[in-house]
């Protein structure tokens, strides 16, 4: 598919680039930065994150995977709503409760680093490797590409390669704070053209909710004909939440504690409204064009409904809050890769963290775009990354807000890394149908989704821990007395 643009159209587009690319380096023509306060302004936009900027970052920061929703809706239907809203919505607001102190007054500057502090240098490298899976922005270079193949229609790997170049220049320059001002322009950006094309989508069923009659009939069910293991995986996935480093670096770079847990909870509320939307306009789109990639449930509809130039705003807006999270993500991968990897090695420990972090720029760009290329598909990439490194990463990171020692610095790094390995074995059995090679009680797991078999093994194997250094605890004290 092409998309269509006139003139009014292509000048929206040129209007937006221009916009985004100069807030991207406004921060370095602005810049008046200390050398010794470097790292902090260009990592955490010097700790001083305002509750505005707060929200308008992190809800367009979490929210890219724009045409993925159009898939899942177009797709499966109203179940939508639970597997990308309401789970997230109830993770995001226990993470505001339960964490969000912690992490703010935390001195460790990612995930892994705190990680790292609790449980030593070993468990530290594993969290990093695991995040990494979870933070290269591979299905938003998807997206994008995907945009520009549909606007050029140019092949998918140019459009690859074009699409991660064009975000990676500013935020090479310009750090989190250029971050943070592109994520709030993007923010407006997408809920004035999500309003815009809601309209023009409703307008176009002229405000009858009779196109409902058009759907089948379980798109209409709020959980669908899908497996209750693939809606409980969804919930598992929105556990990400907790080791998500976007949620943790926008804590530690918020002004205080309130900032971040307000933050957190007014996101949910915009998150809510914009799923509203998305929503609204997959289900019609699925109602009114019953054979049509699910992939592009929301350009084709936008093809036939919307007049020239709204339909420029419109592909800004899409465009925006895919780009948004792609910013972000790009940073945040990049900074991982400098912070708990690269830092690691004696011949890069000398560098500043921002010069390490700009190298690992390269280092995202390149494994993004190959994750893309490979597999090129948005839902699958972020149920398979996901499913490999939320279930080795949550209860690492729980347990090291803990004051308790309920499990060694060796008993981590086992849990981390045989989690996150067993489960990529587990998924790559399941997509290759390897089944039949397996002995029948192992063959019998493979019914498992992915997630489940994750969590399942890291929960049991979590106990199992706790249960034997509870009872090695009391047959010490007992040889003691």
């Amino acid at each position: 598919m092409k998309l269509t643009l006139s003139s009014a159209d292509i000048l929206v587009f040129l209007i937006f680039y221009f916009c985004l690319t100069f807030l991207g380096f406004l921060p370095l023509i602005l810049k008046r930065i200390n050398t010794k306060s470097e790292d902090l302004e260009f990592i955490f936009a010097g700790r001083k994150l305002t509750l505005p900027f707060f929200v308008a970052s992190l809800v367009a920061t979490w929210y890219g995977n724009i045409l993925g929703i159009g898939e899942f809706v177009y797709r499966y239907g109203l179940v939508a709503w639970f597997c990308f809203g309401i789970v997230y919505y109830i993770s995001a607001f226990f993470y505001a409760l339960l964490i969000t102190k912690k992490v703010h007054l935390s001195n460790a500057s990612t995930i892994a680093e705190q990680i790292s502090v609790k449980f030593g240098t070993n468990a530290g490298i594993f969290s990093a490797i695991v995040q990494l899976i979870i933070s290269f922005p591979a299905v938003y270079v998807l997206m994008v590409a995907t945009f520009i193949n549909l606007l050029t229609g140019i092949n998918l790997f140019l459009s690859l390669l074009i699409g991660t170049f064009l975000s990676f220049i500013y935020i090479g320059f310009g750090g989190f704070k250029s971050n943070i001002l592109t994520n709030t322009f993007q923010f407006f950006i997408m809920y004035l053209g999500f309003g815009i094309f809601l309209y023009f989508s409703l307008h176009s069923i002229h405000f009858d909710l009779g196109f409902l009659a058009n759907l089948p009939p379980t798109h209409k069910k709020f959980f669908g004909d899908v497996s209750w293991q693939f809606v409980f995986s969804w919930f598992f996935i929105s556990l990400q939440t907790f080791v998500d480093p976007s949620f943790y670096q926008r804590c530690v770079s918020a002004k205080s504690t309130r900032t971040a847990r307000n933050g957190i909870l007014l996101s949910i509320a915009f998150w809510l409204l914009f799923d509203f939307m998305t929503i609204t306009i997959g289900l019609i789109s699925r109602a009114t064009l019953p054979n049509i990639e699910p992939l592009f449930a929301y350009p084709y509809l936008l093809e036939i409904i919307v007049p020239s130039a709204w339909k420029g705003f419109v592909l800004v807006s899409m465009l925006a809050t895919i780009i948004s999270t792609m910013d972000s993500y790009i940073f945040l991968s990049a900074f991982i890769i400098g912070n708990d990897i690269l830092g690691k090695i004696s011949k890069f420990k000398a560098q500043k963290l921002s010069t390490r972090t700009k190298f690992g720029l390269i280092i995202s760009a390149v494994f993004s775009t190959a994750f893309a290329f490979f597999i090129p598909s948005a839902i699958d990439l972020i149920y398979k990354t996901s499913s490999i490194a939320v279930p080795a990463l949550f209860y690492p990171l729980l347990l090291s807000f803990s004051k308790k020692e309920l499990l060694t610095n060796s008993q981590v790094t086992f849990l981390i890394a045989s989690s996150s390995i067993l489960t990529l074995l587990f998924l790559l059995c399941k997509e290759f149908a390897c089944g039949s090679l397996l002995p029948y009680l192992l063959n019998q797991l493979l019914y498992f989704e992915p997630m489940v078999f994750g969590f399942l093994w890291s929960t049991i194997l979590f106990v199992f821990m706790i249960i034997l250094n509870k009872k090695a605890k009391i047959f010490t004290t007992t040889i003691q007395a």
